[in-house]
């Protein structure tokens, strides 16, 4: 280092000293920022996923609550007339019928075998 410089040779290796400190350390920052952000973003999906179970149990306590007023409210004639007229005009009674005969013969032995 022959040239000569206004600045004192102390301070320049200062500056560089920091300057490497600040290149060494970058990396690390990074990624504590990084895990950070991640950790941050996590703790927002669990706070959406317990809102949203929170909103899903008040739905279900108001139809829970509609549901019940409503059975204690209807007359107990008119829903049995409901009942039989959905029972009537739904396909189910058929299907059951048709169910059990499959049953009945699954359960009977093949006329070859003893």
């Amino acid at each position: 280092m022959s040239e000569e410089s206004y600045v004192n040779s102390q301070i320049t290796d200062a500056i560089a000293q920091t300057s490497m400190k600040v290149i060494g350390e970058a990396p690390a920052e990074a990624v504590g920022i990084l895990y950070q952000q991640m950790a941050h973003s996590i703790g927002l999906a669990l706070q959406n996923v317990i809102a949203q179970q929170q909103h899903s149990y008040t739905i279900h306590n108001a139809v829970t609550l509609a549901a019940s007023r409503q059975l204690l409210t209807t007359d107990p004639a008119a829903a049995a007339k409901a009942s039989q007229e959905l029972i009537a005009g739904s396909s189910i009674t058929d299907n059951l019928v048709a169910l059990q005969s499959v049953v009945s013969e699954m359960g009977k032995k093949p006329d070859n075998q003893s």
